[in-house]
């Protein structure tokens, strides 16, 4: 179990600690960004609100993320795999353009859920910060636990294709 806490440790445990704990910072910004933005945006945008504030979010996290992610959560990368190339970088992007889109998926069918049965206005619940609105822990809760899931089902996306494309381990890079 010790060895398990060892977020610096080599081995994968540590890094699967180390993404986490990069994930979970990651996702705090986006979480926050993505809720400012939706909160500024007018309803009456339709789906482009869900596009609109799932990207800033995204763009804000993604930058954390990768930074987080080339200094200090691959630490098992093979030396001949360089993680800072130009390739490895677009590489990166894409694969988390990709994730991107899978989130923009799952937020667009939250809100459908939220307009036709919740009615919980989720998307808006830091209105009373900009918008003058009563805070409402109903919308909170919903947009937290609709962040979650969409963050849950990125981050499993992302962790693996990350680690099968760009940040092999030695053992990876020589069967390929």
């Amino acid at each position: 179990m010790a060895k398990l806490l060892n977020i610096k440790e080599k081995g994968l445990a540590g890094e699967i600690l180390r993404f986490i704990v990069t994930g979970g910072v990651a996702t705090v910004v986006d979480f926050l960004a993505s809720y400012l933005v939706a909160s500024l945006l007018p309803d009456s945008m339709g789906v482009w609100k869900e596009v609109i504030y799932t990207a800033a979010g995204f763009a804000v996290g993604v930058v954390v993320n990768y930074f987080l992610s080339v200094f200090w959560v691959y630490k098992n990368v093979d030396e001949n795999v360089n993680v800072r190339s130009t390739k490895n970088k677009i590489l990166f992007l894409v694969l988390s353009l990709v994730g991107l889109g899978i989130g923009i998926a799952i937020m667009i069918g939250f809100d459908a859920l939220d307009q036709g049965v919740i009615h919980s206005d989720f998307e808006n619940w830091l209105g009373f910060i900009t918008k003058g609105m009563p805070f409402s822990f109903a919308s909170f809760g919903w947009a937290v636990l609709f962040f979650g899931f969409k963050t849950l089902i990125v981050l499993i996306w992302n962790y693996l294709s990350r680690k099968k494309l760009i940040f092999k381990s030695k053992d990876e890079s020589s069967t390929n």
